[in-house]
C-alpha cells in the first residue's frame, strides 16, 4: 500500500475512540450484572451466626460461577484492549462484527447465573448448566478470533508499527482460545465437571500472560 492509498484508506477509517467508549461500556455493564446473581442472607431467616455461616456457605456456588464469569468476560475485554492498541481505525464491517461479539458478551451474566443455580446439582443438570457456560464461551472465543483476523488481514486496520512477529505471537495465542474450549466442551460432555473446570483455569493463565504486540519501527508485510 503506497503512501497516498494509505491516506485515502485512513480517511475512510473511523475513529476508535465511540467504538472504544461503546466497548468498554458493554463489559462494565456485563461485569456488574454478574455480582446481582449473589444475594445477601435475608435477615428474618437467619436466627443466628451459625445459620448465617451456613447461608453464606450455601452461596458459595454462585460465588464461583461470578468468579468463573467476570474472569473470562474480563479476559475477552483484555484482548480486545489489546487488538485496539494495534488498530489505527475501524470500518463499517468491523463495527458489525464487534456488535455482534458484544451481543453474546452481554449475555453471559445469563450463562453465569445458569451455572450458579445448577452447579453441585444432581440428575445431569450440572452437566447441562457447564455445557451452557461452556459453549458460550466458545462462541465468544470464535467471535474474537473473526474480529482479530479481520482487523489483521493485509494489515486492513493495523498501525504499520505493529511488529510483525508481536502480531504472529498474538494472532497464535488468540487461536488457542477455540480449540482450548472446544476441548473443555467435550470434557464437560464425555468426562467430568473437574476436567472441564482444569481446562478453563488453563485458558484463563494463557490469556492473563502479557503478549509482546507493542508498536515498533516494523511494518507488518500486506
Amino acid at each position: 500500500m503506497d503512501g497516498q492509498s494509505a491516506s485515502a484508506d485512513s480517511r475512510r477509517l473511523i475513529e476508535l475512540g465511540s467504538w472504544e467508549a461503546f466497548m468498554h461500556g458493554v463489559f462494565a455493564i456485563a461485569v456488574t450484572l454478574l455480582v446481582l446473581d449473589i444475594q445477601v442472607p435475608d435477615a428474618t431467616s437467619i436466627d443466628s451466626g451459625p445459620a448465617l455461616i451456613a447461608a453464606l456457605g450455601a452461596q458459595v456456588p454462585r460465588f464461583a460461577a461470578y468468579v468463573l464469569g467476570f474472569l473470562f468476560l474480563g479476559e475477552y475485554w483484555i484482548s480486545v484492549t489489546r487488538t485496539m492498541r494495534m488498530m489505527r481505525g475501524v470500518d463499517h464491517w468491523f463495527l458489525v462484527l464487534g456488535l455482534v461479539f458484544l451481543m453474546v458478551a452481554a449475555s453471559v451474566p445469563f450463562a453465569t447465573a445458569l451455572l450458579a443455580e445448577y452447579i453441585g446439582q444432581g440428575n445431569g443438570q450440572e452437566q447441562v448448566a457447564l455445557v451452557v457456560f461452556v459453549s458460550w464461551q466458545l462462541v465468544l472465543a470464535i467471535q474474537a478470533n473473526i474480529l482479530i483476523q479481520y482487523v489483521a488481514r493485509g494489515g486492513r486496520l493495523l498501525k504499520p508499527t505493529v511488529p510483525a512477529s508481536g502480531l504472529r505471537i498474538w494472532l497464535r495465542i488468540v487461536a488457542l482460545g477455540p480449540v482450548i474450549w472446544v476441548v473443555a466442551l467435550l470434557a464437560a460432555l464425555l468426562v467430568s465437571s473437574t476436567v472441564t473446570l482444569v481446562l478453563m483455569a488453563v485458558l484463563a493463565i494463557i490469556f492473563l500472560l502479557d503478549v509482546p504486540a507493542t508498536e515498533r519501527s516494523h511494518r507488518v508485510p500486506a
